[in-house]
């Protein structure tokens, strides 16, 4: 139709050029002489309601809506005054449609340098677009990820603008169209011809686009249902079964493994999900796309990078990276930046990091020394604190009572021999009756002391062996040496690994081939569009990601009713396959050296920082034993003394542990 002369609403002719595209309703042309706008062409004209639709349309453009939509700025007709047969929109140019940016593998082609904070940005775009739509009275109705694009600045524009939902104050024009898998649970099942939306209807299909992004392309309700039985997402949806939310366990349902989990966001972010997609009764409690607005920029200013991997963003409220877990657990690398490299060898790592330098550093700390426990016997041992003057007399009456029971025993020997062992039981038992109690206590008192200071002993021994032994600085030090010697081995290791692509570049090959071919494009018998979204939620966006063992670990895939549908995911990767072809001549991929490249980078680095941290300390390690071994030193003195003092301190009752003693021979004999 190039060249063909169609005419405005005012009747001026409108000149197409060259075709730009071709949908199910019609066919999209730049405009001879008006490079900032296109012409959507149907295939067959308008109705009179679509044509009164798109009439208002035009008539209600507004410069707000304009910068995020496509919307019609005038219509266009065969023939003057004829029937209308499309209409004149803003050109869109450099986007691409979002979901090519929430897929890790569509994201490594189109947006290569995107990291979580480019999706939260894009998400609170999105939001910001709705919020436009909504504040013209207007709703989206078929929200889906196909009416978004995106571009390398994060902008978002909403597309295919004239099924939207328009009400000129005085009309209604109705969506009549909708993707079930992004469409609120009231209207599950429910016939869109003739359906009123509001804009608390298009608030559940704009939290699942912005779940599609914040959770990299799963879907919040493909999850995996009890006993692993299907549980299309449809189902899931009418019955708010929220995989990922905090009462997923008790409706059944659990996250797809290796996935974001909600509790990575801050409660704000998480909270306005669990909204979202709260039951039914809750539906006019949804998010509004402000809200959602709101809390993304909050969220955007809320990130930190990790250490390991700069690509990585998260919360700064959590302590670890969930992305390093994530992709050490699955073996995919969510965020790969890329990373220029040559067959010499690995860039170059930490820009102040010398090895030799560093090295020179941890030698020239020398070993804290196996060090024994300092003596801490004493030469000269001390004095026995003396009872005060009521107790010195108290115990003087106590050896006079002592010595006359004695005295009596011995009489009552002498006068009857046979009753010796009744007579010293009886006086033992007669002195001890007569002990004075203060005197007692005084005992019972210095014997505690001298029980805690041994205490104290074993106590300061161990603390010795735990924090003044040399073994924690030998550890650090046998860590380190481990550590640089990886690094030096990091080079040979990468150009290993180099020259091992270079010699199965058929593999490699194959693998760039399958990775170009993916699912949500491939016409597959059987496959529907909520398994497409199940399996983009399990992590299957190409070819090269379909296994057997991976369409198992999927509800739905691996049982019997599912088995078809598996079957011809396989059979559509084995025709790729075939339909392979292997170029010798061609080098190997770009793009895998640069990923290589890029995973040895990143491990150079972390080796780099993690041994600039130990050799810091390995020094605190140093100072802190020579530190311990003094202050344990000084206070085993301490407690050496107060030991021979305790122990002095009990001598004044040596008449005491002689007659117990005496006793337990008598009475406790074994």
């Amino acid at each position: 139709m190039t060249g063909t002369r169609l005419h405005s609403g005012a009747g001026n002719p409108v000149e197409l050029g060259a075709a730009l595209g071709r949908g199910g309703e019609g066919s999209v042309f730049a405009i001879q002489g008006r490079p900032g706008f296109v012409a959507k062409v149907y295939h067959q004209p308008a109705s009179s309601q679509q044509a009164l639709k798109l009439e208002n349309m035009a008539r209600q453009a507004h410069p707000s809506l304009l910068e995020i939509a496509a919307w019609p700025v005038d219509v266009l007709r065969a023939t003057p005054g004829g029937l209308i047969c499309g209409f004149i929109m803003p050109r869109v140019n450099g986007y691409h449609e979002i979901h090519s940016l929430y897929g890790p593998a569509h994201r490594r082609r189109l947006f290569p340098h995107a990291d979580w904070s480019f999706l939260v940005h894009a998400a609170r775009n999105l939001a910001s677009a709705f919020e436009a739509i909504h504040a013209r009275g207007h709703v989206v109705g078929d929200v889906n990820p196909g009416n978004v694009v995106i571009s390398a600045q994060a902008l978002v524009r909403l597309i295919d603008c004239d099924s939207f939902q328009i009400d000129t104050g005085e009309r209604l024009f109705p969506c009549e169209v909708g993707v079930p898998q992004f469409t609120a649970p009231e209207l599950q099942d429910r016939p869109f011809q003739g359906l009123q939306r509001t804009p608390d209807h298009d608030a559940f299909g704009l939290a699942v686009l912005c779940f599609h992004l914040l959770f990299l392309g799963r879907h919040p309700f493909a999850g995996r249902y009890r006993d692993n039985s299907d549980m299309p997402i449809e189902q899931a949806i009418r019955e708010c079964r929220f995989a990922f939310g905090r009462h997923a366990a008790s409706r059944g349902m659990e996250p797809p493994p290796h996935s974001l989990p909600l509790s990575a966001l801050p409660d704000t972010v998480a909270g306005l999900f669990e909204r979202a997609f709260a039951a039914p009764t809750l539906a006019h409690g949804r998010p509004s796309a402000r809200d959602w607005r709101l809390a993304l920029e909050r969220l955007g200013t809320e990130l930190q990078g990790c250490a390991r991997n700069p690509m990585h963003k998260y919360p700064q409220r959590l302590l670890n990276c969930p992305w390093c877990t994530l992709e050490r657990a699955s073996g995919t690398r969510f965020f790969t930046a890329p990373t220029p490299s040559t067959a010499d060898g690995l860039p170059s790592g930490h820009g102040e990091f010398d090895l030799d330098r560093l090295w020179s550093r941890v030698l020239a700390l020398p070993p804290p020394g196996d060090e024994s426990l300092p003596a801490t016997t004493a030469t000269v041992l001390p004095e026995p604190t003396p009872l005060p003057d009521a107790l010195h007399q108290a115990q003087l009456l106590d050896r006079l009572r002592g010595t006359a029971a004695g005295a009596g025993a011995l009489l009552a020997t002498v006068l009857q021999p046979a009753l010796l062992w009744l007579w010293l039981p009886l006086a033992l038992l007669a002195w001890l009756g007569l002990r004075d109690a203060t005197l007692r206590r005084e005992y019972q008192r210095r014997r505690q002391v001298l029980l805690a200071t041994r205490q104290e002993r074993v106590d300061l021994q161990l603390a010795w062996q735990q924090q003044a032994s040399e073994q924690p600085f030998r550890q650090k030090l046998h860590e380190l040496q481990a550590l640089r010697q990886h690094h030096a081995d990091l080079n040979t290791a990468f150009l290993s690994e180099r020259q091992r692509l270079d010699s199965d570049r058929r593999q490699a090959q194959l693998q760039t081939f399958l990775e170009g071919h993916f699912l949500d494009t491939a016409q597959i018998p059987g496959i529907r569009a909520t398994d497409r979204m199940a399996l983009e939620s399990y992590g299957i966006e190409t070819a090269a990601d379909v296994s057997a063992a991976a369409l198992r670990a999927i509800p739905g895939f691996g049982e019997r009713l599912g088995a078809p549908r598996a079957a011809a995911l396989l059979a559509w990767r084995q025709n790729l396959e075939q339909r392979f072809r292997y170029d010798p001549r061609q080098n190997t991929e770009p793009g895998a050296i640069a990923q290589l490249a890029q995973r040895y980078a990143q491990e150079q680095r972390t080796l780099e920082q993690t041994l600039l941290k130990g050799a810091d300390e390995l020094g605190r390690l140093r100072a802190q034993i020579l530190q311990q071994r003094a202050r344990l030193s000084v206070e085993l003195r301490r407690q050496a003394m107060e030991e021979q003092q305790a122990r002095a301190d009990l001598r004044v009752f040596r008449l005491l542990p002689a007659l117990l003693a005496l006793w337990r021979r008598l009475f406790y004999r074994p």
